[in-house]
């Protein structure tokens, strides 16, 4: 008996089998998320490419893991269930055909209509509903986009599904969405746990085009012949809804009790928790705080965030790497960062490249390299911008502890590619000043799922049998004694006072441009 994850991703799509009894992943399938630029700045998914895709990963796994235990096709997949990138969704017309591209979740196209939402509903009021704040990757955003530049979509529209769900879609022939993608749609009431009436009003989205939102874990039909011929998948297999990428990882990583945070680093970081119930303030809205449905039933996460934190260091290593390049220098930069831990105080940076994320809710803020001087090279600038990423992760972790639902931290877990980066790992825990767990788990993401999957499919009876069936290693990072005062000056005494020193800068610059 196997379990079937997905993980649709901003750049890779995987699948990964699962087998409870080994508590393993016993074979693996990736490939590129098909994305089309259509114009500078712009990015987008073709529904069919990403099927297909989807389907060539899902007959390569099924092959190897066929392979793998000698076992028929035939009941041996007990359950599949996807972890996706939110936000992205597809129209589908009154027979289930796509009706345009799918916009890029990190596609800025729609920061206009984001502002007009912003006036329509007030920030609090906004949060207060939804756990969120207004922002372009949102679905509504995309979705008012839609329908003032492609107008003839959006008034044939039956359906709007989230990429997951369409996959979902192609998969059983039936319309669903869970509660964390329906979360990312900024149209969910986070205390009745369905739509809000308000927000579709005012947006002119209609109940009837969208999927009534139900729990992670939940089975929402079978693969039917058409899509078993496609994917190689037998007939009948149970598909259970998953959820978004990050919580699936976090759930994976044991991050389903109160006092245990993920911090989740791949193109863009969040740092989340679960917590005791939904929670709105004033506070939580101007920050960009999220508080929304978990991918388990009955529970919340709160959620940090910052849109460029993978993303932001892979830029930088092209930079310094030049045009030429033929490959990214990250063990040479990583080796002459390193010599400077403890030692060199600065460069540092304000690590702002997509706007400032949380604590400081600025859409305008932008990034900043201060303190260079002569005697610094490539390796100081790579170690300033991986400080700051550690200084964003402590500023977010102490400016919550005065919110309605925090937990106090029993643990700090380090998923994501960034994990790959060792030396960004031992700074976490440098400037933490507490110890941070790596678990072995690189498709925590796609294993997420796959254990939703098994929930929904009656082979675990609870989530925490689910992920007590998972048998893997974990490095525990101590903090160096060392360089934790070095880096908690620098922190206090220098990080801190970066954004407010350049914030009216920043502002001035944003209204040139």
């Amino acid at each position: 008996m196997l379990l079937l994850g997905l993980d649709i991703g901003t750049t890779t799509i995987k699948a990964a089998a699962y087998d409870p009894d080994a508590g393993r992943v016993i074979a693996l399938a990736a490939r590129p998320t098909p994305t089309d630029h259509p114009a500078p700045g712009r990015s987008e998914h073709d529904p069919e490419a990403l099927w297909q895709a989807v389907c060539a990963c899902l007959r390569e796994v099924a092959g190897l893991a066929w392979s793998e235990t000698g076992r028929s096709r035939a009941g041996a997949v007990a359950g599949l269930a996807i972890a996706s990138l939110a936000e992205a969704g597809v129209l589908l017309d009154a027979v289930g055909r796509p009706l345009c591209p799918i916009i890029a979740w990190y596609d800025r196209r729609s920061e206009p209509q984001a502002e007009w939402l912003e006036r329509q509903i007030s920030e609090i009021e906004l949060h207060a509903i939804t756990g969120q704040r207004a922002g372009a990757s949102f679905g509504v955003s995309k979705w008012l986009w839609i329908r003032e530049h492609w107008p003839e979509a959006a008034s044939r529209m039956a359906t709007w599904l989230p990429v997951p769900n369409y996959i979902l879609w192609r998969l059983t022939g039936e319309r669903s969405i869970d509660l964390s993608q329906a979360s990312r749609m900024l149209a969910l009431d986070q205390q009745r746990r369905d739509w809000s009436d308000r927000i579709l009003d005012v947006v002119g989205l209609r109940r009837d085009q969208l999927p009534q939102p139900k729990p992670g874990g939940t089975v929402i039909g079978a693969v039917i012949a058409a899509a078993a011929a496609e994917s190689g998948l037998p007939v009948g297999t149970p598909c259970v809804l998953g959820g978004h990428d990050h919580l699936c990882a976090a759930y994976a990583a044991g991050a389903y009790r109160p006092g245990v945070v993920a911090d989740s680093s791949g193109t863009a970081q969040a740092v989340l928790t679960v917590v005791p119930g939904f929670a709105s303030t004033p506070k939580m809205a101007a920050a960009g705080y999220a508080c929304y449905a978990h991918v388990l039933a009955d529970q919340y996460i709160l959620k940090a965030g910052l849109k460029a934190a993978g993303g932001a260091v892979e830029w930088l290593a092209r930079q310094l790497a030049g045009p030429a390049a033929d490959h990214l220098p990250y063990d040479t930069l990583l080796a002459r960062a390193a010599e400077g831990v403890g030692r060199r105080a600065g460069p540092l940076w304000l690590p702002h490249l997509l706007d400032s994320g949380t604590p400081e809710g600025d859409r305008q803020s932008r990034a900043a390299l201060v303190g260079m001087r002569l005697e610094h090279d490539a390796g100081d600038i790579f170690r300033g911008l991986l400080e700051s990423l550690a200084f964003w992760l402590r500023h977010n972790l102490e400016d919550v502890r005065d919110l309605p639902v925090w937990q106090p931290i029993e643990a700090v877990i380090l998923l994501g590619g960034t994990t790959r980066l060792a030396l960004l790992s031992q700074l976490k825990a440098d400037v933490l000043g507490r110890p941070v767990i790596v678990p072995e788990l690189p498709e925590a993401t796609a294993i997420g799922a796959a254990l939703l999957a098994g929930l929904g499919a009656g082979v675990f009876r609870t989530p925490a049998e689910a992920v007590g069936s998972l048998r893997y290693g974990q490095t525990i990072i101590e903090p160096q004694p060392a360089h934790v005062a070095w880096y908690d000056r620098l922190y206090r005494e220098v990080y801190l006072s970066l954004y407010a020193a350049l914030r009216e800068t920043n502002r001035r610059l944003a209204g040139i441009s």
